[in-house]
């Protein structure tokens, strides 16, 4: 019989009672959620998340126009390798892409920056009095390349021979070249050297500066002034233009300011406010130009050490460093270093896009970054066909975050060209929320962006000399809120999260516990971050907001339980809403552990309490309700009608197994109790006592159609022999064990009423399915003397029958299950006396196992008695054999006919019936052995010696080198323990015999001597 042919024959069984017993022990969660919890997670079908074709196709210009003017020092893939990235990840055709790439090299060329982070100097040459300097920076590109014009010269080296030349030429770009009205509104300037500290110095001949000698103005940044100090700070940020990035070289002055004159400091300042066009910039223009050009004698003292940077050093991802600064010349004291950061980036003319959008570079970085990213959990799924038939595309969750090379390139270039930092990734995977991204790359990735955020990083305008910085405030300000904008959607996002953790972070789903811990991780993080406080300020603990949003989630959830899972039954309702949360309570540890390591709060406790309450509350709205089939009469009515209504109570006992289960969760988790639940006990006692009656009547009549439709279920020849009917027996006990450690009688007294009937009732089971079995074998023929042939249908059936009855002889070994210490000590502690009754109940137990056994062994012994004859013969055969012939050799066809006997059933018995099978015919060889010697007294020692021999060759064989019986079983056998003693005793001489008992009987006088 196959399996499928078993689950058959146990539906047919089990249908006879509508599952009557499979029904009682509880309803499973699996049976009330009818959609379970499964593995599901989101994954990537379409390679965008707006769908729009034509913004993703502005997108996919902007990475092709981002690689053909890649900027900064760096070493990567080659230009084809990325375009050909970057057509894979936005899945485009040949003729699309070539379309496409013509139209972003055709675009103008972008106009390229250098960003300049002034943070710190130490260690400065103190050129005032009081031992300090006050002092500020001015800095600007030098130009590698020089145009030579009259409209706007530029400053030279002062230390340099061509100080007393003519002046420099500015820098032009093939596209200015020729455009001179342009120019002189203030297209890019350039100058060179360090710049002078006195205004309106004159020349050596005492005369001022001449127009072609001045600086331009644009192209000069100064910083704030710090006062008295040697180690300034200034954290000021600065944008420059530049030229030509393979030559051109970035310089920067520090200077000592005095306040008791006009200083360079103050023009420049004065020269960026101007807004009249080169009018009023000729004015202030001069005057800088005849402060770079003093004679270096008057100003040396104010110099405190300049610096040159090569643009073509600057790596792709920027540069920050500690400089040391130099001297302008010989005569120059100077000492210390300036910290700065400097990086390069772009600006140019988007396409078709709103010039006033300041924040495009952050968009389109956000939009870039995350199609990549879908683009790699696309492609990062299986790579064969027997794994793509199992998970056909990696989930969004599992994807860790990593981007290959070439497109890590790509983003470094835009973000460089676009001067983003770390925060818009941030902002990129923080917009795929929606989608699933994990919370351990969202953690990792806000880990990073809070531990590099600093105030100034978004505040763009300097506090401490907003004149100094050139950027538009609107679009820092803009780009200020857009992060505010994705934390706080975020935090919102989070919160749903911790609301629906259950539906989530679900079990059976992958990863799910690693996820949910992440989560509050990142709440935890972003929540004691500064940058959290300044957009979301709280005075409430963390603890304590997770606290609260783990009440909301539980009133949350129990609210939708009861509204999915309503029944005009109130008995079924009662019962699913219990079943649902149980289940939820069981999963607690997959969320307790997290919760406690890092919020150091009791999720069960939280949990608990909330759903006992609204129990507690439900139930009180039930019992008062004024329907006509209210919960409280339907619960009286199944614990009391009589014919019974076998739904009524099966559901009655379930709700009662529920309720106990969420006691003890609440016991566990040291929850008070809440309603009374006295009125509810008396119900439930009643209907266990019911449950108890019909259970055995029931039983009576699923055993009996089971041994009807009993079949075999071994497959093979060399199974185990087993038959369907036993299957049932062993279940219906197994039900009826679980069912009662699940229920909880309210009084002691009827817990041990209850135990005596539950035992009475499986005794009963198990005795009558063993009788009827034995009875089908005698009917079969297995009955009286059997022939020493047995044919081998009848065998299997013997053997098929006995196995049944040991398999439902183990289902009886439930003294654990039943409990019975724990009652007898509850017993005694009221006062109740001795509990007689537990020894009763455990001699009853033990008598049903004892006369299951006694059935197994009378037919055992029926099969092995058939071979006495023939044992006979084999045993007169060693005993009578010819001294010369080996014990070994004279033994040896009792032994061949023990072992064809045994290995007929060696594979077909369970292994306690075949040692059974043993020591049956151990016994029947001791006892032929022990009456071959009382036949045959007074003989000659060696005979004696020979037969001892044959007992060790036949304990050996059934020990079978510890597969079969024990040695100490065979050893201690009292059979074999008496032939071994008298066998012993024959085979010594008479002198060593006297010699024995006189030794003896000096022991005994020497004994009772003492005594």
């Amino acid at each position: 019989m196959t399996m499928e042919s078993v689950d058959k024959w146990a539906g047919k069984v089990q249908q006879s009672d509508n599952h009557f017993f499979e029904r009682i022990t509880g309803t499973n969660e699996r049976d009330v959620v009818k959609e379970a919890d499964t593995d599901e997670l989101y994954t990537i079908k379409n390679l965008t998340l707006n769908g729009s074709r034509k913004e993703l196709e502005a997108l996919y210009v902007e990475a092709l126009y981002t690689i053909s003017h890649k900027v900064g020092k760096e070493d990567c893939e080659s230009q084809d390798t990325l375009f050909k990235y970057v057509r894979s990840a936005f899945k485009g055709d040949q003729t699309l892409h070539n379309n496409l790439l013509l139209k972003a090299k055709n675009t103008k060329p972008p106009v390229v920056l250098l960003n300049v982070l002034l943070l710190e100097a130490r260690d400065l040459v103190a050129k005032d009095v009081n031992g300090f300097s006050d002092p500020f920076a001015m800095m600007g590109v030098v130009p590698g390349k020089k145009l030579l014009t009259v409209d706007s010269p530029i400053l030279t080296k002062p230390d340099s021979p061509s100080n007393k030349g003519p002046a420099s030429p500015e820098i032009r770009t093939p596209d200015e070249e020729g455009k001179t009205k342009k120019e002189k509104e203030g297209v890019l300037h350039r100058f060179g050297g360090s710049f002078r500290r006195k205004i309106n110095a004159k020349d050596k001949k005492g005369k001022n500066a001449t127009t072609s000698e001045m600086i331009p103005a644009k192209l000069i940044k100064a910083s704030g002034v710090q006062k008295k100090t040697l180690n300034p700070t200034w954290n000021e940020k600065f944008q420059l233009l530049v030229e030509d990035v393979s030559s051109d070289k970035f310089h920067i002055d520090i200077w000592d300011h005095d306040d008791e004159s006009q200083c360079v400091v103050d023009a420049v300042s004065s020269l960026n406010q101007i807004k009249g066009g080169l009018k009023g910039i000729g004015r202030y223009f001069k005057e800088v130009a005849q402060s770079a050009r003093a004679d270096s004698d008057e100003s040396t003292d104010d110099f405190l050490g300049c610096l040159d940077i090569p643009l073509n050093n600057i790596p792709t991802q920027g540069v920050e460093e500690w400089f040391d600064l130099r001297p302008r010349s010989e005569k120059s004291k100077v000492k210390g270093q300036v910290k700065l950061k400097l990086w390069l980036s772009t600006r140019e003319e988007r396409f078709g896009s709103d010039a006033d959008d300041d924040l495009l570079d952050v968009k389109e970085h956000i939009e870039l970054m995350r199609q990549f990213a879908l683009y790699e959990i696309h492609d990062s799924g299986p790579k064969n066909q027997q794994q793509a038939r199992r998970l056909s595309i990696q989930a969004v969750r599992m994807w860790d975050g990593v981007f290959p090379d070439v497109a890590l390139t790509i983003l470094r270039q835009h973000a460089v060209q676009g001067d983003i930092t770390d925060v818009h990734k941030w902002m990129a995977l923080a917009s795929m929320v929606n989608i699933d991204i994990s919370f351990s790359l969202l953690y990792s990735t806000l880990q990073n962006l809070l531990s590099k955020w600093a105030p100034m990083a978004l505040d763009k305008v300097n506090k401490r000399n907003p004149k100094a910085i050139q950027f538009n405030p609107k679009s820092f300000k803009e780009e200020e809120n857009m992060l505010s904008e994705s934390i706080s959607n975020f935090d919102g996002y989070c919160k749903r999260c911790m609301i629906e953790h259950r539906k989530r972070f679900a079990p059976s789903k992958r990863n799910s516990g690693e996820e949910f811990e992440y989560l509050l991780k990142c709440m935890k993080i972003l929540r004691e971050s500064e940058f959290y406080q300044k957009i979301l300020p709280f005075k409430r603990p963390f603890n304590a907001h997770v606290e609260a949003f783990l009440s909301k989630s539980a009133e949350e959830y129990f609210v939708q339980v009861v509204e999915q899972y309503q029944d005009d039954d109130p008995c079924k309702e009662l019962l699913k809403i219990l079943v649902v949360i149980n289940g939820t309570c069981s999963r607690f540890l997959h969320y307790s552990v997290p919760i406690k390591n890092i919020i150091r709060s009791d999720y069960a406790t939280i949990t608990l309490s909330i759903f006992d309450r609204m129990l507690s509350e439900y139930l009180t709205s039930e019992m008062m309700s004024e329907k006509k089939a209210d919960l409280r009469t339907q619960m009286r009515l199944a614990a009391a009608q009589d014919p019974v209504d076998d739904d009524g109570l099966v559901d009655l006992i379930c709700i009662h197994i529920a309720i106990v289960e969420f006691r003890n969760y609440k016991l566990a988790n040291r929850v008070s109790r809440g309603k009374d639940e006295t009125e509810w006990n008396t119900i439930f006692d009643r209907g266990i006592k019911k449950l108890l009656e019909v259970a055995k009547v029931k039983a009576d009549a699923r055993m009996t159609l089971s041994c009807q439709l009993d079949v075999s279920i071994a497959t093979s020849e060399k199974d185990m022999r087993h038959s369907s009917s036993h299957i049932d027996v062993c279940h219906i006990v197994e039900q009826m064990t679980v069912c009662w450690e699940r229920m909880d009688p309210s009084e002691t007294m009827l817990k041990v009423e209850y135990s005596g009937k539950l035992v009475d009732l499986l005794c009963s089971i198990v005795i009558s399915y063993s009788n009827r079995v034995l009875q089908q074998l005698e009917a079969e023929g297995f009955a009286g003397d059997l022939q020493q042939f047995i044919p081998s249908t009848l065998l299997e059936m013997l053997c098929s029958a006995i196995n049944n009855c040991e398999q439902v002889r183990r289902s009886l070994m439930i003294n654990e299950k039943l409990r019975l210490d724990d009652l007898a000590v509850q017993y005694e502690r009221e006062g109740r006396g001795r509990p007689v009754w537990k020894e009763e109940l455990e001699r009853k137990l033990e008598a049903c196992d004892s006369e299951i056994c006694t059935h197994i062994e009378k037919v055992i012994n029926q099969l092995v008695k058939r071979l006495h004859t023939q044992m006979k013969k084999h045993i007169f055969h060693l005993a009578w054999s010819p001294a010369a012939c080996q014990v070994d050799d004279a033994i040896k066809p009792l032994i061949q006919m023990m072992d064809t006997e045994l290995t007929a059933v060696h594979k077909v018995l369970l292994h306690k019936n075949f040692l059974r099978i043993m020591s049956a015919q151990v016994a029947i060889i001791l006892q032929l052995l022990k009456e071959c010697v009382d036949e045959n007294p007074g003989l000659d020692p060696s005979f004696y010696r020979r037969l001892l021999e044959a007992v060790q060759v036949v304990t050996d064989f059934f020990h079978a080198s510890g597969k079969g019986i024990s040695m100490d079983v065979l050893e201690t056998n009292p059979n074999h323990m008496t032939l071994v003693k008298i066998l012993t005793t024959f085979q010594t001489p008479t002198d060593q015999l006297i010699e024995k008992y006189y030794n003896g009987l000096l022991r005994q006088q020497v004994t009772t001597r003492l005594l």
